[in-house]
């Protein structure tokens, strides 16, 4: 179940972003950012059998259109997650669109996102660095840009 965050639950989404795990795939959140995702209505956690297995935070580029801008969750609970998020922007929300950029080595999101519609709409070159972490150096990553339009998305 897919559930609006509210202001307490800012240290807990903080902490899943900044989880180990996430370190190679998501650029950890600004100062505030999550705070302000949380004000906006565009911060969500998602729940199965009473546990916080994820969440999701957008943002608004401009009226009508959104971006991703973090996303993570337990195995196997990515597609059921993002079909909740992707209701919510093109229901209630009424989005023409929704973007965001993925790096190009992480095969399994890409493969996920493919599979809910989104379309790749091009390559921006090593275009964030990544931290260092235990089991990799830091280096520089390509981000794939992705995309799906209001008419493209099969609920």
């Amino acid at each position: 179940m897919l559930r609006q965050a509210r202001p307490s639950d800012l240290p807990l989404i903080d902490a899943l972003w900044r989880a180990p795990q996430n370190a190679r795939w998501i650029e950890p959140p600004d100062d505030g950012e999550i705070a302000e995702a949380i004000e906006a209505g565009h911060a969500f956690l998602w729940h199965v059998n009473g546990q916080t297995l994820g969440f999701a935070t957008l943002m608004t580029w401009v009226p009508r259109v959104y971006g991703l801008s973090a996303i993570s969750c337990a195995s196997g609970q990515g597609k059921p997650l993002l079909r909740a998020v992707l209701a919510h922007v093109f229901g209630p929300l009424n989005a023409h669109r929704i973007g965001f950029d993925v790096t190009a080595d992480n095969a399994r999101a890409i493969r996920l996102y493919e599979s809910l519609g989104f379309q790749c709409e091009g390559r921006i070159r090593e275009c964030w660095q990544r931290p260092a972490t235990k089991d990799h150096p830091s280096d520089w990553a390509d981000c794939l840009l992705m995309g799906l339009l209001a008419r493209e998305w099969q609920p």
